[in-house]
């Protein structure tokens, strides 16, 4: 099973929070992926930062494959928020990208948010921090 790691997962992983690092030693960097979703949030936080030179090296040093948007996804992302927004309950235009992204590779998404994509039917996700 691959997995695509959450913006606060990645975060989890450069603060070396215990718990996640615990878990992440079980797996090999192959068996995850990152979105460049995910990569485009971290390079803005990194970019803001005081230490914008130090975060924007430990990214590049980051050992996971990248997986681009794609016009499937594109198309997962329009329908996943069409239908959260008839429900009344939309989540982020970030989130909605990088659950098409976890969809329509059959990955598990990695996150703590749950509250987020729990409303997004046919995700998988897991919660390890």
């Amino acid at each position: 099973m691959k997995y695509l790691l959450d913006t606060n997962a990645v975060i989890a992983l450069l603060n070396r929070q215990p718990q996640f690092i615990e878990k992440l030693t079980q797996y090999k960097p192959a068996d995850f992926v990152l979105s460049s979703i995910v990569l485009f949030e971290l390079c803005f936080g990194a970019e803001k930062s005081q230490r914008k030179a130090e975060n924007l090296a430990k990214l590049d040093k980051l050992p996971f494959e990248i997986v681009p948007f794609t016009a499937q996804d594109a198309r997962i992302a329009g329908k996943i928020r069409a239908e959260l927004a008839l429900q009344g309950q939309p989540i982020g235009a970030y989130d909605v990208q990088i659950a098409a992204q976890a969809i329509s590779r059959h990955l598990t998404l990695i996150t703590h948010n749950i509250k987020e994509f729990k409303r997004v039917d046919s995700l998988n996700y897991e919660d390890w921090l």
